[in-house]
């Protein structure tokens, strides 16, 4: 029997929600310019397409703050301070674990279907995501990329 409370729109709810948007939201601006510095053709597309997920994330994430009668908090984060490809497509790879981990949990807390649902696919696509991370990272690591991103 599952004991874990379950509400609409709690504390705990909308500030999992807000930190999975500013999660999303931390490299969206940022990944037209990485991926540009990727040279490999499959590992830019893949680039690509994390960048245009975040985005439908974050869309998606804003709607059920909105949803529940929050505010979602906006925020872009900085350009990354390393340049290293290979690094920051490793510190994206636990972005999206992380990502993953909180799809999970809101799944757990909301007691909306239609939310529930919603994330319940996120999180199938996070799944995904650490796996386009993971090739990226491959891809560099065969090309033996030792590309630094320009400021």
């Amino acid at each position: 029997m599952d004991t874990k409370k379950k509400v609409t729109g709690s504390s705990e709810l909308m500030d999992l929600l807000n930190q999975t948007l500013e999660l999303e939201y931390t490299l969206i601006i940022h990944y037209p310019r990485i991926a540009s510095a990727i040279l490999d053709s499959e590992a830019k597309q893949l680039a690509q397409a994390l960048g245009t997920a975040s985005v439908a994330h974050a869309d998606t994430v804003a709607h059920a703050i909105t949803k529940l009668g929050g505010t979602p908090h906006w925020s872009f984060g900085p350009f990354p301070a390393e340049r290293d490809l290979k690094k920051i497509f490793q510190s994206q790879l636990e972005k999206e674990k992380l990502a993953l981990k909180l799809h999970q949990q809101i799944i757990g807390l909301t007691t909306d279907s239609s939310i529930r649902s919603n994330f319940i696919g996120l999180a199938k696509e996070e799944e995904s995501h650490v796996k386009i991370a993971e090739k990226i990272i491959s891809r560099l690591n065969k090309l033996n990329v030792q590309r630094q991103l320009r400021i």
